[in-house]
């Protein structure tokens, strides 16, 4: 009798099934073509810290649903989208080349 497959797993015999789902691997690969700034991170926090705002208030402000979002740029964890970026720049009025240059102080 054959063995009865599946889309997440194959039998390979009695005793081990193998599973064709891939899974992310224990640690982070990030293979990016192009540099990200890494001073990123420290200037949101900067600005939010500055305007008086909670991770909150200013994912409201620049137009985002949930706070996590917020705390994974400032965490470096993500990478804020370009409309999140302009939206910073305009509250905090500091040009998005001062963000995203590492070269220069906020």
């Amino acid at each position: 009798m054959r063995a009865r497959r599946t889309a997440r797993t194959v039998r390979l015999n009695s005793h081990t099934t193998h599973s064709l789902v891939r899974t992310r691997t224990s640690r982070k690969i990030k293979s990016r073509k192009r540099p990200t700034p890494k001073l990123l991170p420290e200037k949101l926090r900067t600005i939010r810290e500055r305007l008086g705002m909670s991770q909150s208030e200013i994912a409201k402000a620049v137009g985002i649903d949930n706070r996590a979002s917020i705390s994974g740029y400032e965490r470096g964890d993500r990478e804020p989208p370009l409309p999140v970026l302009l939206a910073y720049s305009k509250l905090s009025k500091v040009s998005v080349n001062t963000l995203i240059d590492d070269a220069v102080d906020l």
